[in-house]
């Protein structure tokens, strides 16, 4: 953010996080620093400090200690993007797959890629932090659990525009923490906004990764975006 503002010669920036991006960007507000007086509006995709229902909260205990000396990501991925050309004959990838995107929903072309690159090798410690406070009642916190990522009295302070997106699919960040995490905020202007067919928003169902990626996003999900930007972009707090 000092990089970007010193650059620009802003005073505020939009924030638009996917994932983690997003939870770091609520960690600001609740911080009440310097960087969070810096913040026009906050965009979360796919984003939500609070995991409960997620295909990692249900695996939990068999995650941490297969993970006990970190996890090889990256390999693994690679992997996963690799078989998925072969869904077809190799039915169970469709699960797998489901875990972090929506199959039917997500090229094969961007698949391979997204998975051979959006992650690596992932440390011990990470994975303590985030199975062992994502989905715990607090929400995300610092390994020694002294942070809230989403601190209540500090977020019901904020006046940052909020808008939260998330999809129908996502096991990843289940729509219901993203909507959590957006409802804590005390900004008269907030939104949230579940992306899916039975929600009547959206004519795909968007998992945690084709929400950005997935086919006709350009159409389904980005004007949310860019609509959010253009409202909030000439309100300076």
């Amino acid at each position: 953010m000092d990089y970007v503002l010193s650059r620009t010669g802003a005073k505020q920036l939009h924030w638009i996080g996917h994932s983690m991006g997003g939870m770091l960007a609520i960690g600001l507000l609740s911080q009440q620093g310097k960087f969070a007086s810096g913040l026009r509006s906050i965009t979360l995709v796919a984003s939500g400090c609070f995991g409960a229902g997620s295909w990692h909260s249900v695996l939990r205990p068999i995650i941490l200690p297969v993970t006990a000396f970190g996890f090889p990501a990256g390999l693994i991925c690679s992997a996963i993007g690799t078989l998925s050309a072969f869904t077809r004959v190799l039915w169970f990838m469709y699960f797998i797959q489901g875990l972090f995107y929506c199959p039917s929903n997500t090229p094969v072309k961007a698949a391979r890629r997204l998975m051979a690159n959006c992650f690596r090798y992932i440390p011990t410690g990470v994975i303590q932090q985030f199975l062992g406070s994502l989905n715990s009642k607090h929400g995300l916190c610092s390994l020694d659990r002294k942070f809230r990522y989403a601190d209540p009295q500090a977020l019901q302070q904020s006046q940052v525009p909020v808008l939260g997106l998330n999809g129908s699919w996502d096991m990843f960040c289940p729509a219901a923490g993203g909507k959590k995490t957006v409802e804590m905020m005390g900004s008269d202007h907030k939104q949230f906004v579940c992306l899916g067919p039975w929600q009547g928003t959206a004519s795909h169902r968007y998992g945690h990764f084709d929400i950005m990626c997935g086919y006709d996003v350009h159409k389904k999900v980005f004007p949310y975006i860019t609509n959010w930007l253009e409202q909030h972009d000439g309100v300076r707090r």
